[in-house]
């Protein structure tokens, strides 16, 4: 779902050991923090088909079977809010293709208008 020129950089990135170490999307700067989850900015998003892609992840770093019932909870709650009044689609990738499966996210996707 990225142009040729974002998926090269994302393996590019990938190559160099970007999703090495450090947890990026524990590092990634909130644009909105709730009590257990934080929107992020995608660093390469979907923009083939996305006028604008953030991400919803825990604010713990937890695969999917770590997190809490409380944030589960809250994500009920995130979905019926802001992310259905902000964004179109929410993207959730299958185990087998998650590419930080150390860390649940969430893609949240306002598609491009196309004619």
């Amino acid at each position: 779902m990225r142009t040729k020129e974002a998926e090269a950089a994302y393996r590019a990135y990938r190559a160099q050991g970007g999703l090495d170490n450090e947890c990026r999307l524990c590092e990634a700067p909130a644009q909105h923090t709730f009590t257990h989850w934080k929107v992020i900015e995608n660093k390469f998003p979907y923009d083939m088909i996305a006028e604008s892609h953030d991400m919803l992840v825990p604010l713990a770093h937890h695969s999917t079977k770590e997190v809490t019932p409380e944030a589960w909870a809250e994500l009920a709650t995130i979905k019926e809010g802001l992310i259905h009044k902000k964004y179109d689609f929410i993207i959730e990738a299958t185990q087998r293709r998650l590419s930080i499966p150390a860390h649940l996210h969430l893609h949240l996707v306002v598609l491009k208008k196309f004619e």
